[in-house]
């Protein structure tokens, strides 16, 4: 069986391309939206590295803290000081939380080397400038594993917030009925919630339900790397990702049950079978009551999806369907919601001829 690896695919998209370091490539990525038809969008281009660094020592569980973070030391990078990360944002819907962020202090260590190459995790703080405390756990990072540091998206980051040489790319309105609507996903509901923004014409980036010149300033809500967001468009047509193209495994840490959305973390289409995601679910059961359970939009519902351990992937709502065949589109993403915080990754993306 022939295959091709994915140079050649992304080559096959002539997609524009900017110039980036050595083994880099910045890639504005066209997703074809449909007018009034909600879509999960996959958030896999990333913001440019701001410094490089190595792990000074071993990380063990002395470097977990009891809020289900890690701290750990750097050899070689000089980490920003005074920044107010998410550690210091209280509260919901109130300034400085994180659905109102003073600025877009959001950041991301990505491993580089060993076996968690391609992780990406959330940094809560620096403590001091050669150490970052981490969401969730690590383990597998030793001494000399490298790494780098980014700054995380924000609506701002993917979507302009209307300054100077940061336009708008996305249909703004006053109302929701009269623009595009992006939709996130957060935690911190029982069971998880979503919230949902718009551009204000003139005003900028506000919450629905909290409109208007006197509402709170969103451009600085994070969208992380990794994740995504529903999209309802207005008109329809093309957005567009911008960002490196990373070429490493991509993967995530999903903290607890309520779930994240996951995307697709290549320029290209792929089925389920092929995305070696079932190698990283804990609950693979023959029934979807126990399993981890993956929801794809569809026809604008979310679908339910699980991976029976034997046979392979299976939708709830027929169970003769092939879901192993069911196919990840360029730019899309679902709703992961496992029984328990596990780290998942896509692997290296094959197409067959």
């Amino acid at each position: 069986m022939k295959i091709r690896n994915l140079i050649l695919v992304l080559s096959a998209l002539a997609l524009p391309l900017q110039a980036a370091e050595v083994g880099v490539s910045h890639l504005s990525l066209p997703v074809t939206v449909t007018n009034g038809k909600t879509q999960l969008v996959g958030v896999f281009l990333a913001r440019p590295v701001l410094q490089k660094g190595k792990v000074a020592s071993d990380v063990t569980t002395n470097n977990q803290t009891t809020n289900n973070t890690t701290i750990f030391t750097a050899a070689t990078a000089v980490f920003p000081t005074n920044v107010a990360t998410e550690t210091s944002w209280t509260g919901v819907g109130t300034a400085g939380s994180e659905l109102a962020p003073r600025s877009d202090e959001h950041y991301v260590i990505e491993f580089t080397s060993g076996p968690k190459t391609g992780l990406i995790k959330q940094v809560s703080r620096f403590p001091t400038t050669s150490t970052a405390e981490v969401q969730g756990k690590l383990s597998d990072i030793i001494a000399g594993t490298t790494f780098v540091l980014r700054k995380d998206h924000t609506l701002a980051s993917l979507f302009g917030d209307g300054t100077n040489g940061s336009p708008i790319q996305i249909t703004d309105g006053p109302d929701p009925s009269d623009a595009d609507v992006v939709s996130l996903y957060f935690t911190s509901g029982a069971t998880g919630v979503w919230k949902q923004f718009i551009y204000v014409t003139n005003i900028g980036w506000r919450m629905v339900g909290d409109l208007g010149a006197g509402g709170l300033d969103r451009s600085n809500v994070r969208v992380s790397l990794g994740t995504g967001f529903a999209f309802n468009s207005l008109l329809g047509g093309t957005i567009y990702l911008n960002g490196e193209y990373r070429g490493s495994r991509s993967r995530i840490t999903i903290e607890n049950s309520k779930g994240s959305v996951v995307a697709n973390p290549y320029p290209v289409a792929v089925k389920l079978k092929d995305t070696g995601l079932a190698d990283y679910l804990l609950y693979k059961t023959a029934s979807i009551l126990n399993a981890d359970k993956l929801y794809f939009l569809e026809n604008g519902n979310f679908a339910t999806y699980f991976n029976n351990g034997s046979t392979g992937f299976k939708k709830d709502s027929n169970s003769s369907y092939d879901a192993n065949e069911k196919l990840l589109g360029v730019g899309e993403a679902f709703l992961l919601k496992p029984r328990t915080q596990i780290d998942v990754a896509f692997a290296p993306q094959y197409i067959n001829p």
